[in-house]
């Protein structure tokens, strides 16, 4: 009888133990999928004013091109109007990476990420290339 006593109290008492390491398991997964939902959701607010920052600057750059435009030669106003239809596929590009980042979910974050990261990082490349250009041609024509 104490034997069947003493291994019913080691049963219990590792149920228990088993139940209190489970239990543990259950809230440290919870407490990691709530960690991966704010990082997540932090990394798409940045991705998110990123995309928003190029954005206003290639309106900037359209804007002050436009401004340009009454200073400007022909041959100048049409340059201008090729740029600035470049910058809105550039800021059509940027809409549609932000489309898709506000659609991404935690399980195609990773893919989405990669994406956006390429887009605004070959948009700002591109802008940069494309201001740069357009500076000197307005300094050749001013000169």
């Amino acid at each position: 009888m104490k034997i069947k006593l003493i291994v019913l109290a080691c049963v219990f008492s590792t149920g228990i133990a088993t139940s209190s390491c489970n239990e543990k398991k259950a809230e440290k997964n919870e407490d990691d999928i709530v960690e991966v939902r704010i990082d997540f959701e932090a990394e798409r607010n940045e991705m998110r004013q990123e995309i928003n920052k190029l954005e206003a600057e290639i309106d900037k750059e359209i804007e002050r091109l436009e401004t340009n435009r009454e200073k400007a030669s022909a041959q100048m106003n049409a340059e201008i109007d090729e740029k600035q239809a470049e910058l809105r596929v550039q800021k059509s590009n940027l809409k549609k990476a932000a489309d898709d980042l506000e659609k991404a979910s935690e399980n195609t974050w990773d893919d989405v990420k990669t994406s956006v990261n390429n887009a605004t990082r070959d948009i700002e490349k591109e802008w940069n290339d494309l201001k740069s250009n357009l500076e000197k041609n307005f300094e050749k024509e001013n000169n």
